[in-house]
């Protein structure tokens, strides 16, 4: 793996940018409640919400999310099997931008997650008296436009870990030293 592989890049950025495109489309298109009147004599409503085609949205994104991050941790190995690697700056960080390509994939995993079980949620079953102020919940658009953005800076992340890791794998272990080494030839 001496080169970065333009089939995995592109693979991998695909599959960040659908996961980007489905975050966006989950924020555009999160449920809304409206009041409706269920008793006029008594005065009791209910909430009413629109379809749930956000929280499909929302675990699509998550499934292309982890694709994507997968894909690259295969292909490198996650840095804990294979062959050894240059020391220097592209190993170090290499391992910096990996590690916070994790923290970003976990943030927007979680605001995914999130995102959609709220969504999910339905008031179906509660009635509420007209002498109160209700309100319908509804998801927050910051939480999806959250997870669209950690999505993005993963997908960023991810990649300059993959390029930065394929420098610094070498194809033979030339650079590698065994330790101090006296020569002996002269003594056969």
């Amino acid at each position: 793996m001496g080169s970065p592989k333009k089939i995995v890049i592109g693979i991998s950025v695909v599959s960040y940018l659908i996961a980007f495109g489905h975050a966006l489309g989950a924020m555009t298109r999160r449920s809304r409640g409206d009041l409706v009147v269920v008793d006029e004599d008594s005065g009791t409503l209910r909430c009413q919400y629109t379809t749930d085609i956000s929280t499909r949205l929302a675990a699509t994104a998550f499934s292309f999310l982890v694709l994507g991050q997968t894909l690259i941790m295969i292909d490198t190995r996650c840095l804990c099997c294979g062959g050894g690697y240059k020391p220097g700056g592209a190993r170090t960080v290499g391992i910096i931008v990996l590690l916070l390509s994790w923290i970003c994939f976990i943030i927007a995993s979680a605001a995914l997650f999130v995102g959609a079980g709220q969504n999910k949620i339905r008031t179906k079953g509660l009635l509420y008296r007209s002498d109160r102020n209700v309100s319908c919940k509804e998801v927050r658009r910051s939480l999806f436009a959250a997870a669209a953005a950690f999505t993005f800076i993963t997908m960023l992340m991810t990649e300059i870990y993959y390029i930065l890791i394929s420098r610094a794998r070498e194809q033979d272990v030339a650079w590698q030293s065994y330790g101090p080494s006296v020569g002996m030839s002269a003594y056969t």
